[in-house]
Order: structure tokens, then sequence, then C-alpha cells
């Protein structure tokens, strides 16, 4: 019985697979067939509190992109993000140093064969830190509200700060 229901999970989970790949296909056409990025929502909503500008942002993006799996921590050049995103090599300084300051990306310096510093290894974990945090807020401000919109429902409710009155 248990088996019978790990294979119904299995198969429900494949189907949903396959439905999320359709949408995305549906939504995207042929641009995905180049490869795509995972982008998680609460960066994009948590700009703000981040303090990311539009930069910080384009470089973040640029640095998820070469980030392919967890325990490889991507190396791009900052020659090569300043061609990627066509802005100058200084700006991809500032924004890496604002990024940096701001506690969300840590770089560490490689070495080549001959001793000599190659591009950055940039560790993306802190940011992953900050936006966990983000998603635990945000989770709670839901439930929150939906806790105040059902209350809203109930006879007698009055909210904070209202003196009670005629409904």
């Amino acid at each position: 019985m248990e088996e019978t229901e790990n294979q119904e999970s299995s198969t429900s989970n494949r189907r949903k697979k396959i439905e999320n790949q359709q949408v995305l296909k549906a939504k995207w056409r042929t641009s995905l067939d180049a490869g795509w990025t995972v982008v998680p929502s609460a960066l994009l909503r948590g700009l703000p509190r981040l303090h990311i500008d539009a930069n910080g942002l384009a470089v973040l993006i640029c640095l998820i992109d070469y980030w392919w799996a967890p325990q490889d921590l991507p190396w791009p050049s900052k020659k090569a993000l300043s061609e990627r995103l066509g802005v100058s090599e200084r700006t991809i300084q500032r924004t890496l140093a604002h990024l940096k300051e701001e506690g969300l990306v840590k770089a560490e310096a490689r070495h080549g064969a001959h001793g000599g510093q190659t591009s950055n290894k940039y560790d993306l974990s802190p940011l992953v830190t900050k936006l966990e945090g983000i998603v635990r807020d945000i989770k709670t401000a839901e439930a929150e509200a939906a806790k105040i919109k059902r209350a809203a429902t109930r006879p007698g409710y009055r909210p904070k700060g209202q003196r009670s009155g005629p409904a």
C-alpha cells in the first residue's frame, strides 16, 4: 500500500513538472532553448529592503546565471560581467563593492597555476540567507493578514484604533 502511494505521488510530481514545463514553454516559447536561470521572487520583491539598485540586480542575476551548482561558486571576471551588461568594468567594481558592503555577496580571490590572481569566486550564500528572512517575513505577514480578514467577517469586529459605533 505504501509503495502504491509513493508511485502515485511520484506520478503526480512528474505530471506537475510536465505541466510547469508546458506553462514555461507557452510563456517563453523557444527562448528557453538556450537555457534559463531561476531568480527567486523574494529577491525581486525585497530589492528596497536589500538596498539593491538596478545595477546591483543586473550583476546579481548574472552571478546567479553563472552559479550552476551549490558547491561550485560562480567566478566570472569583471570584464565578462561588464561585456554581458554593456557597462564599464569600473561600474561592475563599484556595484560588487556595494553588494559586499550590504553583506549580500562575499568575494574570494582565485589564483592560477602561475600564482597570479585570476577572477574572484562569488559566494551568494549571504544573499540566500537574507532572502530566507524576507520569505519568513512575507509568510508571517500573509498569515496575519489572513487572520485579520477572517476576523473582519465576525460579529463585533472593530479595527484597532476605531471606536465602537454602528456597523
